[in-house]
C-alpha cells in the first residue's frame, strides 16, 4: 500500500490520528470534574496536614502516616 502524502500543514506535522469532535467535547465536559477532584484532594490534604493532634487521634491516624500519604499518595506498608 503506498504512503499517503498530504500538503495540509496540520496533518503533515503530526503523528497522531485525527480526533473526533465528540471526543473533544467529552474531554471538555470532563475537565471541570478533574479540576474539582484535584481541588478536593488538595483541600483534604491541607486539612489533614493542619489538623490538631486530638482530631487525628479521634480518627486513628498518626501524623507520620498523614505526611507519608500526602507525599506518596498511599499509606505506608
Amino acid at each position: 500500500m503506498p504512503a499517503h502524502v498530504t500538503t495540509d500543514p496540520l496533518v503533515a506535522t503530526t503523528n497522531v490520528a485525527p480526533t473526533s469532535a465528540a471526543s473533544v467535547w467529552r474531554w471538555l465536559v470532563l475537565l471541570p470534574r478533574k479540576w474539582a477532584h484535584a481541588y478536593k484532594i488538595a483541600r483534604d490534604t491541607q486539612m489533614l496536614r493542619s489538623a490538631p493532634r486530638e482530631v487525628l487521634d479521634d480518627i486513628g491516624i498518626a501524623r507520620r502516616d498523614v505526611q507519608f500519604a500526602c507525599e506518596h499518595g498511599r499509606l505506608p506498608n
